[in-house]
């Protein structure tokens, strides 16, 4: 079982310019907690008084609209912060946070952590990147949802993802865009009518593919 270590914490690529004694200090605000498949990192509403950084496993963020219908923000890989934003900002998380599969979570007492390493010349830098790069993917969000009709987004998620038809569940992918699977299927079978995707899922024409959405 993995343990929380300075040589943990010093692997992870946003700390490790810090020296001996910043990485005991971080040790010392920090705990490692291990996540079953679905169960919740932290709920939409929750205050945000733990920085989070996924070492192990994938996170999912998502909302829950009226109808109870769970649609998916985003997707993170090991070493990504989640949704520091509202630690930066001191507001509740806008979201909730699942596991998907196990996964391990370093959590930081983040009131402690922005008095003594949040400014850090190896650490800024880095947490204002990761925050640039959210708000570019929740301007895409935005973007697409609005000005994209159902078949422009599902063109486009396929363009951009490959072999994505193979690898992932098509009502999965209909959540993330948030499109019922009915609807889905649909425009999957226009696809295919029009010689753009193959029987068996794969990209036959991406030109005519990009055409539906650009």
């Amino acid at each position: 079982m993995i343990k929380l270590s300075t040589e943990l914490l010093n692997n992870i690529p946003v700390f490790n310019g810090l020296d001996s004694k910043e990485l005991n200090l971080l040790k010392n605000i920090s705990k490692l907690k291990f996540y079953k498949d679905s169960q919740i990192v932290f709920y939409e509403g929750d205050d945000s008084l733990n920085l989070y950084i996924l070492i192990d496993g994938k996170i999912d963020i998502y909302k829950t609209n009226l109808k109870g219908k769970e649609i998916k923000l985003k997707q993170f890989l090991p070493y990504s912060f989640i949704a520091e934003v509202s630690n930066y900002n001191h507001i509740q998380f806008p979201a909730t946070a699942k596991s998907v599969g196990e996964s391990i979570v370093l959590s930081i007492d983040y009131q402690q952590f922005e008095e003594k390493l949040l400014y850090h010349k190896s650490i800024a830098p880095m947490i204002i990147k990761s925050i640039s790069n959210k708000v570019l993917v929740l301007e895409k969000l935005i973007s697409e949802n609005l000005t994209m009709d159902a078949t422009q987004r599902i063109a486009k998620f396929i363009y951009e993802n490959g072999e994505c038809l193979i690898n992932q569940k098509h009502h999965i992918i209909a959540n993330r865009l948030n499109i019922t699977p009915v609807t889905f299927s649909r425009i999957l079978k226009k696809f295919k009518q029009q010689d753009i995707i193959s029987s068996t899922n794969y990209i036959l024409d991406k030109k005519l593919l990009k055409k539906e959405f650009s």
